[in-house]
């Protein structure tokens, strides 16, 4: 009997062996190999998706609060009793509705002394629609002082 020694690299007694012998992967070697690949892609793939979707979702996110900052940048300089309702185009893509609704009439309220009694003022809620691509995106509500001067027969001619 041969002792180890004796054995070739490829642990056959005779080197004649193996030369016989062909070099590569075995059927069931290669099942094996691609079951432990699947199984780790398996999450790896879950992961990048729901990355994926997290990345979408906070891009939207951003995008609204954009616009939001837009509209209410516009909504600032409107009068709700000039303008009751309105709309106004901001960009290619986004568009902005309102319609104003008092929740304190003008001259409802006691007048107010100095400079502004000359003027009429009222409390309005301002329901806001966000437009995009021509489908109401979002909506939401402000609340704004409405002002207009006060006639002369209401101010007893003060000036």
């Amino acid at each position: 009997m041969m002792t180890p020694l004796h054995m070739s690299w490829c642990g056959a007694s005779d080197p004649q062996e193996c030369r016989n012998r062909k070099n590569g992967f075995t059927l069931l070697e290669a099942i094996v190999a691609l079951t432990i690949i699947g199984v780790t892609l398996i999450p790896i793939m879950s992961f990048l998706g729901q990355a994926s979707r997290q990345l979408e979702s906070a891009a939207e996110s951003n995008q609204r609060a954009m616009a939001q900052q837009t509209v209410l940048a516009y909504i600032e300089s409107l009068n709700p009793i000039a303008n009751r309702t309105g709309e106004a185009v901001l960009s290619k893509d986004l568009t902005v509705r309102w319609v104003s609704v008092a929740l304190v009439e003008p001259g409802a309220a006691s007048a107010f002394g100095g400079r502004l009694a000359s003027y009429q003022m009222g409390f309005y809620r301002v329901d806001i629609d966000v437009i995009r691509n021509e489908i109401v995106w979002f909506k939401f509500q402000v609340r704004k002082v409405g002002y207009q001067p006060r006639s002369q027969s209401l101010t007893g001619g003060m000036q």
